[in-house]
């Protein structure tokens, strides 16, 4: 349940403070996104922030504050970078998903400052958003279904998926490639599977030595810190995918979620740990 007591009052409070140390002459928008946008937010929710900015190197960054003992996750954005994700010609599925990070938060956010109803343009085209017939043809990837048991599985989720994807595509809704924004595919698991894909999952991810944490990351440690089993291990779910497609190096031409992947990585040498990560996952 919603903090209904106390939200109102540490968001106007932020939103005072954000305002005054945020703003410069290079911002352009803040938004309020996620949990605490919708009216949704737990008490162990992070305050998710998003400021668009008229030049941002990198084009995206994450930042992490503490805030009245929340974490204040702010995620700032390349105006021009947005513009041209959400404008550009659509020739992949990769160009869905970067269209679709910007639609995810403009159709659920609240503004909290803006220059010249800049967002406010976008946040409307965002709520009448329609994706072209003709690039369903994108999510339209079968390939052969494997026959190791644990790629065959991760196979049949990622049919199931690209289904979602499809029905989302009707919709005009957001397309993502994380299985964690999925709730149909969020199935019972037990508390000592969870952390067992999340400790070997997590281990992995730290030995390669990333300059920065994976989102998917992110996902897997605060559910797990909240004791959100199911969470926590679709979210490691994520990671291991991701993982996995470094150790393997698959085709550039091979899509995100593309389900032939799975054949591709049966008949690889997959190092022992994520070979084991595979199976607590899959088996």
């Amino acid at each position: 349940m919603t903090e209904k007591s106390v939200i109102p009052d540490i968001l106007e409070e932020l939103k005072n403070r954000v305002i005054e140390d945020l703003l410069d002459e290079e911002t352009l928008a803040v938004l309020l996104v996620g949990s605490w946008a919708d009216g949704t937010a737990k008490e162990f929710s992070d305050i998710d922030l998003v400021v668009i900015r008229s030049e941002q190197t990198p084009f995206i960054h994450n930042k992490k504050y503490e805030f009245q003992g929340k974490i204040l996750d702010v995620w700032f954005h390349d105006a021009e970078y947005m513009m041209k994700a959400v404008n550009k010609q659509i020739e992949s599925l990769s160009d869905i998903y970067q269209a679709s990070l910007y639609l995810s938060f403009l159709s659920n956010c609240k503004v909290w400052f803006e220059k010249e109803s800049f967002i406010q343009n976008r946040i409307e085209l965002s709520q009448k958003w329609k994706w072209k017939a003709e690039h369903r043809m994108f999510i339209k990837l079968m390939g052969k279904p494997p026959t190791v048991s644990w790629a065959k599985k991760a196979y049949e989720e990622n049919m199931q998926m690209l289904l979602l994807f499809e029905n989302r595509f009707d919709n005009g809704l957001p397309i993502t490639h994380r299985l964690k924004d999925y709730p149909e595919l969020h199935l019972p698991v037990s508390e000592n599977k969870a952390k067992e894909l999340f400790q070997i999952t997590m281990k992995l991810f730290e030995e390669e030595r990333f300059e920065r944490e994976w989102t998917e990351v992110i996902d897997a440690k605060k559910a797990i810190k909240n004791e959100n089993w199911i969470l926590a291990f679709i979210s490691s779910k994520d990671v291991l995918y991701f993982l996995l497609r470094r150790a393997l190096k698959p085709p550039s031409t091979m899509e995100r979620r593309d389900p032939s992947f799975w054949e591709f990585a049966e008949d690889k040498i997959i190092p022992v740990e994520l070979l084991k990560a595979l199976e607590i996952a899959y088996l």
